[in-house]
């Protein structure tokens, strides 16, 4: 079974970057490193944002 077929519902942008974005501010404040969770949602959204303009496709249909 490939991975997106496993998980689906990473396909999906807004979820993707809710889980991205939960995971690392809970990691970052489990190593006591305060980074305001605006900041996280911030970063995470530009980084999704380079991927999907150089042309890899997370999102959508995945021919993988």
């Amino acid at each position: 079974m490939k991975f997106y077929e496993r998980y689906p519902q990473l396909k999906e942008k807004g979820f993707l970057s809710k889980i991205l974005t939960d995971t690392v501010f809970s990691t970052m404040s489990l190593e006591d490193q305060q980074v305001p969770k605006l900041k996280v949602i911030e970063i995470v959204q530009k980084l999704l944002n380079e991927k999907e303009l150089k042309g890899t496709q997370f999102f959508g249909n995945q021919s993988r």
